[in-house]
């Protein structure tokens, strides 16, 4: 019983080094990501509404944005599409969609806006798909939409310049 114990012992610690060491191998790479992400985005600048990236296997279009004043608040609206450069199906993440205003702050996409909403899920290889998602938003002179695909490894980001006489209908 005793030989048994220092065995288990012995293979628990094993295996808590071997944790450890590739724990520590991801957080590095992950470092790395980020440095790479960082530097392309700073060095490529902003796209303009209009303009496609691509994005991991995605190619993204943001067609068009414009701010919508709902009863005490600001809604940013944007049209955008995906189209699936892989073989295979590939899952678009919404959640990895972000606006952010002229002050710095960031904003989620808001599930329950009524629009010609876009969304998520599976899309089939060379597929396309299009909608808009709508962002509750404090009243700002500028707007960036960005998308970073889950791994981290891509970034792209867009020039929402909304003119101020520029509304919904307008």
């Amino acid at each position: 019983m005793d030989k048994k114990l220092w065995l288990l012992l012995g293979l628990i610690l094993i295996l808590g080094f071997f944790s450890g060491m590739f724990i520590q191998s991801q957080r590095t790479a992950g470092d790395q990501q980020s440095f790479e992400q960082t530097a392309s985005a700073s060095s490529s600048g902003l796209l303009e509404i209009g303009e496609t990236a691509e994005v991991g296997n995605f190619n993204i279009t943001v067609h068009d944005a414009y701010v919508s004043s709902e009863q005490n608040s600001e809604v940013l609206v944007a049209d955008l599409s995906f189209q699936n450069l892989a073989e295979d199906p590939q899952e678009i993440p919404l959640f990895n969609i972000l606006v952010t205003d002229g002050d710095g702050h960031t904003y989620e996409n808001l599930s329950s806006y009524d629009d010609q909403r876009l969304v998520g899920g599976q899309i089939r290889a060379g597929g396309l798909r299009r909608g808009t998602l709508a962002f509750e938003v404090d009243d700002s002179s500028h707007y960036e939409l960005s998308y970073t695909n889950h791994s981290g490894s891509g970034l792209a980001a867009w020039n929402l310049a909304i003119p101020e006489n520029r509304s919904a209908g307008s």
